[in-house]
């Protein structure tokens, strides 16, 4: 897959009517980066900066909140310093006040500047421009920016609904009197522009590729009809989830068609499976088949640096997996792993599905290079080492071993890729839509595709193998699905949000560890033992506009509780 480069440009016009908040944090703003409206929109290159600008908003989660992954907030993971704000989700502290995550300007602000494209930067003709040298092309791509925009301007809608339900519906420039006075609507009402969009932008406006756009291979991500797709079915998705509805079938049938849309164009579209689970997240993750849509965040080492082992050289813990999520990895013969199996917990780390070593470093694991983990009491990466793990697991999934600190080896950045959609999303997205819709995980409907059968081809990937799903009731069924996505989606950005649509925070309220003891003889014995509860309240389930958004625009309205 080709990823497009983020130019951020400051572009501040002089347009009293039209003011343009660019993303300051992302960029140094100076004098010389001041335009007129008319110096814009006659120059296709600043016309082609400011479709790119609206790119620059896009997320990732490689420890962006506050040094923190959003799985820190969830059942999934702790995160190691007290300090950081991610703590606020789960320990009381969250208010309108005392803030996390707050991105509801900076995701209004992204909306301003792609509606400050769309109303004055289509349908230009650069007329003094063309007869220079490959104009031609350069005007093809402009064509095509105002439907990028459009879906990114769908895109942070999504982002703004699920964080703050009944937001304002802006789709045109405001002045700053007019926004402060801007009412909010429904979730729904969010919910079904993002999906009317799609579905616009997917019926021939967004290309399948850009091989045939200037630049061919060249061109790095910009947004196409697979985008749109997903974004379709993920919205869909979360309409149809008991966070956003009743029990509503048709909702559910909905939300499998756009699943279905895809899927069924999958091959066209380029998208399908990637053989090797591994190959997803790496520095070349943005190459595969699987992967729909990513954010480069450039090459580094301080995702690495963050979430090496302590005892390792540079490393520093940050995210640690809990007994939670690797309990929720079966055994590969497909049975659940359990405690209370004396042969499972003498062993726990066993004949489990292949996922899990993918994902979570535990104790005797040989990370990042050849040397086993350590992470018993007085192990060379365990306590009471400070800031080693306190769950008992280390991080795996994102972290590049092939970037080592350790002295007299030369360290070397890798390029980071933050996937926002990927092919195993939507059949997961489709099995629970169509179980929903139907009440048989065999039910096929108006497909060529069941349910069991979506969630099996995710299981059946080259390096899982995991057994396939047997005949089961509905309600088993989707006990299991919701496990699946917890497996194959930690540390993505998921499970935050799935709780949330299925009403189910309750579920994260107890956190467990794994205590490692080596014993005398040599052995080592692992105990499950809690470690924290957290502060659970039905509130939670959307953010809290913070006082200071209410404060310039007395028509919004806070959430519940809050």
């Amino acid at each position: 897959m080709k990823y497009f480069k983020i130019k951020h440009i400051a572009l501040l016009l002089a347009v009293a009517s039209a003011p343009l908040y660019t993303a300051c944090d992302f960029m140094d703003c100076s004098e010389t980066d001041y335009y007129s409206k008319q110096q814009i929109l006659d120059n296709m290159e600043r016309v082609e900066q400011l479709a790119t600008q609206v790119y620059s908003y896009l997320p990732h989660d490689f420890c962006n909140t506050s040094g923190a992954m959003q799985d820190a907030a969830t059942d999934d993971a702790v995160h190691i310093y007290e300090s950081s704000a991610i703590q606020r989700f789960v320990n009381g502290t969250w208010s309108a006040n005392y803030t996390v995550d707050d991105v509801f300007g900076t995701y209004y602000n992204a909306i301003h500047d792609a509606n400050f494209y769309l109303e004055n930067c289509v349908g230009l003709t650069f007329d003094e421009w063309k007869y220079s040298d490959g104009f031609e092309n350069d005007f093809k791509s402009y064509q095509n920016y105002e439907h990028e925009v459009r879906f990114l301007r769908a895109f942070y809608y999504f982002e703004l609904v699920k964080r703050y339900q009944n937001i304002p519906l802006i789709t045109k420039t405001l002045t700053q009197e007019e926004a402060n006075e801007a009412e909010p609507v429904d979730a729904a009402t969010i919910l079904n522009f993002i999906i009317s969009e799609c579905t616009d932008l997917a019926n021939g406006k967004l290309p399948v590729n850009y091989n045939n756009m200037p630049g061919g291979t060249g061109n790095l991500q910009r947004a196409t009809k697979g985008m749109a797709l997903a974004l379709k079915s993920r919205a869909s998705l979360y309409l149809a989830s008991p966070l956003y509805s009743a029990d509503d079938t048709q909702k559910w049938k909905n939300a499998a068609q756009a699943a279905y849309d895809l899927i069924n164009e999958a091959a066209t579209l380029g998208y399908g499976l990637d053989s090797k689970y591994s190959n997803l997240f790496g520095a070349t993750n943005n190459q595969s088949k699987e992967v729909i849509m990513c954010r480069p965040t450039g090459a580094s080492t301080n995702f690495e640096s963050a979430n090496f082992p302590m005892g390792v050289t540079n490393g520093s813990t940050t995210t640690c997996p809990t007994e939670n999520l690797v309990s929720a990895y079966e055994m590969k013969t497909g049975e659940d792993f359990s405690w209370d199996d004396p042969e499972m917990a003498k062993n726990p780390y066993a004949n489990r599905d292949p996922r899990l070593g993918m994902t979570v470093v535990y104790n005797g694991m040989a990370w990042p290079k050849t040397t086993p983990v350590e992470v018993f009491e007085g192990g060379k990466n365990g306590q009471p080492i400070k800031n080693a793990t306190t769950t008992g697991y280390y991080l795996r999934k994102y972290v590049n071993n092939n970037v080592t600190f350790e002295p007299g080896e030369t360290t070397t950045s890798q390029q980071h890729n933050w996937i926002l959609f990927r092919y195993a999303e939507i059949l997961l997205n489709y099995a629970e839509a169509m179980v929903n819709a139907y009440g048989d995980p065999d039910e096929k409907g108006p497909y060529s595709l069941s349910a069991r059968e979506a969630v099996n081809q995710v299981r059946d990937r080259g390096d899982v193998k995991m057994p396939a799903y047997p005949v089961m009731s509905k309600d088993d069924f989707l006990k299991r699905l919701k496990n699946e996505r917890r497996v194959e989606f930690a540390f993505e950005g998921q499970r935050f949000w799935d709780l949330r649509r299925w009403k189910e925070l309750d579920d994260m309220q107890n956190i467990y560890k794994v205590k490692v003891i080596k014993q005398a003889d040599g052995t080592i014995r692992y105990t499950k033992e809690k470690l924290a509860t957290y502060t659970i309240q039905d509130k939670m389930y959307f953010y809290p506009i913070a006082n200071t958004e209410l404060f310039k625009n007395h028509k919004l309205v806070q959430n519940t509780g809050w």
